[in-house]
């Protein structure tokens, strides 16, 4: 009977704090916001873009825009709510198919489906191949993960239990930063690039998780010279896209109120680039990071602000839609 009476007394306690959330806690677009690392999707959070930031309901950055199977998926950090630092703890995902109506399919990864990692879930991406996807993600500011899933919404699962890239007794070779992954596949030969600092590329095996042959610097020319948060200086957020036959080098030249998106390119996906200009106007955000996606005939640039919270440290994702001239360079975008 005490046991009864004990069982039943958790049961309207659980009840009564379901119902009644903590008065700190308030339940916006099916989201608890409250305090940081309780920031997490109930349900499928559904909105429409009016304007920019066109996400309202959470702080997002570091956004990696993929089109799978016709819908564009765009792959974020996940800023806390009162965040001091880039302390992040889980990863989004936000899709739609017509730019217009999208969807926050909520958390599909955090730290606490790592056991080699404990802090800084920083900028991911994703790609396809064979039917899976294949979730990249930096954490520790020292290392990259993989995880794999059958959907683009996840779950993901970390199959191989340690990291792709650890710069652990290797830093003159993979550098101090091996952060922001990002990867593309081309001819059936994927390729990652990472690197705060200090761009490196790396050939991966078919199975997406190990590394094919050795890290290397991947150099970008016309930027000598050039000093942090002016010209071609290769500061973080590397992403690479083709067009035509060309591939594009997308990056932040520093950090601060007079850094931006720029960008190089090349007629191979291992370099070199060569630096042609800037992609956009200066954003009002400490970092900037990006990436650039064709969907449905259109090309847009994604990328994050601060215009939510004048807090450097709760971003707010956006995107544009960009032009090409004849030459294949980038209309520059002004905001």
């Amino acid at each position: 009977m005490k046991k009864l009476l004990v069982y039943s007394l958790l049961l309207f306690i659980a009840g009564n704090l379901l119902a009644n959330p903590k008065p700190d806690s308030t339940v916006v677009n099916g989201c608890v916001k409250g305090e940081p690392t309780t920031v997490k999707s109930l349900e499928e959070v559904k909105f429409i873009k009016t304007s920019n930031p066109f996400v309202t309901h959470m702080y997002t950055a570091d956004p990696s825009a993929h089109v799978f199977n016709d819908r564009l998926y765009v792959y974020t950090s996940h800023d806390e709510d009162t965040a001091t630092y880039f302390s992040m703890v889980d990863w989004h995902v936000f899709s739609t198919e017509n730019m217009v109506d999208w969807t926050d399919h909520g958390a599909i990864f955090s730290l606490d489906d790592i056991k080699w990692a404990d802090k800084w879930a920083w900028a991911p991406d994703c790609i396809k191949r064979n039917g899976k996807y294949y979730f990249y993600y930096p954490v520790e500011r020292a290392k990259i993960g993989v995880a794999v899933s059958d959907s683009p919404i996840g779950p993901f699962v970390d199959e191989i239990g340690k990291p792709l890239i650890d710069n652990a007794g290797q830093v003159e070779h993979i550098g101090k930063e091996p952060i922001d992954p990002a990867v593309i596949i081309e001819k059936g030969q994927a390729y990652m690039y990472f690197g705060c600092r200090e761009p490196k590329v790396v050939k991966l095996k078919n199975n997406m998780m190990g590394l094919m042959g050795e890290v290397e610097e991947l150099r970008i020319t016309g930027i000598e010279g050039d000093e942090e948060n002016f010209g071609g200086f290769y500061g973080e957020g590397p992403w690479v896209f083709k067009r035509n036959d060309l591939f594009y080098l997308l990056y932040s030249n520093g950090w601060g109120d007079s850094s931006t998106l720029v960008y190089a390119t090349s007629k191979t996906p291992m370099g070199p680039f060569k630096f042609e200009g800037e992609v956009m106007d200066v954003v009002n955000s400490w970092t900037s990071h990006g990436s650039i996606v064709n969907f449905k005939d259109k090309w847009y640039v994604f990328y994050h602000n601060m215009e939510l919270s004048n807090n450097n440290y709760r971003r707010s994702i956006c995107f544009d839609e960009i032009t090409f001239d004849t030459e294949g360079k980038i209309n520059k975008l002004k905001l």
